[in-house]
């Protein structure tokens, strides 16, 4: 039956754990397919044409196996999730770290690990993927619509990373190294892993251990430009204004430069053992430490335009310190109580820690010396601690499949941040502090029932309960709660059409919580603008979205298959900044639901071997998602799309194998349409060039294979073009205060890897 609990036994699941606390060991797969065991030197050397997989699913899913993403060697998850249908990513270029479903941002598209959800790193609840090492994935789903045994988070849809078994695995190790390469500061960065599994004489103990360590870089240019109106007419597209290589071309009141490089170092080590428990059950224990180190660091360059002519105004930096340590443990059980009847009970306890240290500092433009009173300092510190269990029951009847369970999570979140101003001298004292914990208590249960009817149609029914008590204490304002209890039916419907059609429909009702910024009470100075302040409302509800999907996906032949979706989502009870009074100098704003809004669109994929046309060792994969979108901006008080989401994706490429000489070749490109976003006095379009990348491999028969990728070949780039006004008033009037085009490009980036087993 879908969603089954999976076997836990990763070789090296914690790694990805340390990133998703609550998730540590807690593995449930989504889909039908059984675990069959993984041959390390069949991942390693193929020369196959891959495919995405036809799920047995009822509820809407696609399925692509490691194998898929393998051939261009992805570092992470957010590597393998840009070659995916409809997901989006809308953060600087170059970086692959909060997915958006059907281009949906900020928390509408929920990450799960073995079908679980995972805590973000931030107050936002955004989970950042690109931490997450490809080595350990063994599939990615997307999940359209929800069934009831999983978190109703999902709103644009589900991601679920699958991790391999461990267990699995024959007893034996693998080693990895890699070498990656940077255009901007030549300089070769490495990347290793060493693991190994065994098991003991009688196959009753299983255990595995994997030390890994990684560098990831990467470098940008960034040009800004400001104009001030009545410099150009209202309609005009920023882009057309933006001379970024041409200095003295310029038409800017305004511009500055800056380079940005990202370094990070990721080192982990992790442990599982697994022991069989009398004839049909399983009990596992895990645990994992991980240590990520991440270094920004941002030089800036400032002119102004004086007597017609841009004069130098001034130089400065940014050094940013993140540091991110996690540990955990757990236990899980699983069993069968009788022929038709399976349990499974599990018990966690992680913990999560973040410090982030940022430094800004100017400079004079003409020698260089420092403007000491002008030096800023901001602390992050936050902890996070989780402790949570789970059971599961599933009946296998006659007539139908029925599984129900509960679940309960104890989440506490403390979180501080500090600001600190210079005086005369440059000394650095505290400006401001704030501070907050939050409790989330969460209790959930939930009931599913699948039934077959007639030898073509099965239909899955389901109900969730999910009951949340959140407490926010905040210094300086006192402790607030709240709780809220939903319930979130789901139906979905399969009916085969032929031996290679399958049609589906699916109806859900998911959710959206708020960030925990939105929830704490506090006073937040000169936000969104100078002399404001923004309290946080703990009684903020949650978005609830109702869902439509409709599909359609046909087998084509050697294994290639195509597939078309039609979805809709109507959303209710959308959050958004809201004035609520005055202060001395500015306004008071506060977060209420207001408004309604709906997205929708088409979704097409294909993947298949080019047979049909005699080309038997050519395979080609494509997708195209169009969005539509529209919401009510309190800001605007008009319509309005989705914030960052774009109008389109799509992606496409091909692979050539070359049997004689044991060897492959191929490439992908990705692309995104315009994504228009509306903030306090501020609208911003945002526009992604696409993204070039090739591959070559070589396989050797004794499970060797060496594999050369480069990224961004065409040095891709993001504009991003924003109309800034000077009150809401002037937004709403379309009276544009000044216009502020950015350019930003990244490297190409080159990586050679070699994989052998032992």
């Amino acid at each position: 039956m879908k969603h089954a609990i999976l076997k836990s036994r990763l070789l090296c699941s914690c790694m990805i754990l340390a990133l998703a606390p609550q998730a540590m060991a807690q593995d449930e797969e989504v889909s039908d397919q059984p675990a069959a065991d993984i041959n390390l030197e069949e991942i390693v050397v193929t020369g196959k044409i891959v495919t995405r997989n036809r799920t047995a699913s009822v509820s809407p899913e696609l399925s692509y196996d490691t194998e898929f993403f393998q051939k261009f060697e992805p570092i992470s998850a957010g590597d393998m999730l840009k070659r995916v249908p409809g997901v989006a990513f809308t953060s600087d270029i170059g970086e692959y770290d909060a997915p958006q479903m059907r281009g949906m941002a900020d928390g509408f598209t929920q990450v799960l690990i073995n079908g679980r959800p995972v805590p973000g790193a931030g107050n936002d609840r955004t989970v950042l993927v690109d931490r997450i090492p490809a080595e350990i994935i063994e599939k990615i789903e997307v999940i359209r619509s929800p069934g009831a045994d999983i978190d109703s988070q999902g709103v644009g849809g589900t991601i679920n990373i699958v991790l391999k078994e461990g267990a699995t695995l024959p007893e034996g190790g693998s080693i990895r190294a890699s070498a990656l390469y940077s255009a901007k500061d030549k300089e070769l960065r490495g990347a290793g892993a060493v693991s190994y599994a065994g098991r003991s004489d009688n196959d009753r103990v299983f255990y595995s251990v994997t030390a890994n360590i990684q560098q990831r870089f990467n470098a940008k240019k960034f040009v800004e430009e400001t104009i001030v109106a009545g410099d150009f007419p209202n309609s005009v597209d920023g882009r057309e204004l933006f001379a970024p290589d041409d200095f003295n071309a310029s038409v800017a009141d305004g511009r500055a430069h800056q380079l940005d490089s990202r370094e990070n170092l990721d080192i982990s080590l992790n442990a599982d053992v697994t022991f069989k428990v009398g004839d049909a059950g399983e009990f596992r224990v895990d645990g994992f430490y991980i240590d990520t180190n991440r270094d920004e660091r941002e030089d800036t360059t400032e002119w102004e335009r004086d007597d017609g002519e841009l004069v130098g105004d001034k130089v400065a930096s940014q050094d940013t310190a993140i540091d991110q340590k996690s540990f955990g443990i757990s236990g899980l059980y699983e069993t069968s109580l009788s022929d038709i009847t399976s349990f499974d009970a599990m018990v966690r306890y992680s913990k999560f820690e973040n410090t982030e240290d940022q430094y800004d500092r100017e400079f004079d433009f003409d020698d260089g010396s420092e403007s000491l009173e002008d030096r800023e300092r901001e602390l992050v510190d936050s902890v996070d601690k989780e402790f949570a269990a789970d059971f599961g029951i599933e009946h296998e009847l006659d007539f139908m499949s029925l599984k129900y369970g509960g679940s309960a999570k104890l989440k506490k979140r403390d979180y501080g941040l500090t600001l600190m101003e210079a005086d005369d001298a440059g000394v650095l004292d505290v400006d401001s502090e704030s501070d907050f914990e939050v409790k989330e208590n969460r209790y959930d249960a939930y009931v599913v029932g699948e039934w077959q009817l007639g030898s073509s149609m099965t239909v899955e029914t389901g109900l969730r309960l999910e009951h949340t008590k959140t407490t926010v204490n905040t210094v300086g304002a006192g402790e607030a709660s709240s709780t809220v209890t939903l319930l979130n039916p789901s139906l979905h419907v399969q009916r085969d059409l032929g031996e290679n059609g399958q049609l589906r429909l699916s109806v859900a009702r998911t959710v959206r919580r708020p960030t925990f910024d939105q929830l704490v009470p506090a006073e937040l100075q000169d936000e969104p603008d100078d002399d404001d302040i923004t309290i946080g409302n703990p009684d903020l509800a949650m978005e609830k979205s109702w869902g439509l999907d409709v599909g359609y996906e046909h087998v084509l032949p050697s294994n290639g298959i195509f597939g078309v979706n039609f979805f809709y989502r109507k959303v209710s009870d959308l959050s958004q900044l809201v004035r609520t009074g005055d202060t001395e100098d500015g306004g008071l704003y506060s977060y209420a639901n207001v408004g309604d809004g709906k997205t929708y669109g088409v979704e097409f994929d294909v993947s298949t071997p080019l047979s049909f046309l005699g080309l038997d060792e050519t395979g080609f994969f494509a997708n195209y998602t169009r969005i539509w979108s529209s919401r009510y901006d309190e800001f605007l008080q008009q319509d309005v799309r989705f914030n960052h989401q774009p109008k389109y994706v799509y992606n496409f490429g091909m692979t050539q194998n070359f049997p004689s000489i044991e060897a492959t070749t191929g490439f992908s490109y990705q692309k995104q349409g315009l994504a228009r976003s509306v903030f306090f006095a501020e609208i911003e379009d945002q526009y992604y060039g696409g993204n070039l990348e090739l591959f070559v491999e070589k396989r050797f028969d004794f499970g060797l294979v060496l594999r050369l990728t480069a990224n961004n070949l065409l040095n891709a780039e993001s504009n991003q073009a924003e109309r800034n006004f000077d009150s809401l008033a002037d937004m709403r009037a379309g009276v544009v205060d000044e216009f502020e085009v950015e350019r930003e490009k990244s490297t190409r980036v080159f990586l050679l890897t070699a994989r052998y087993n032992f």
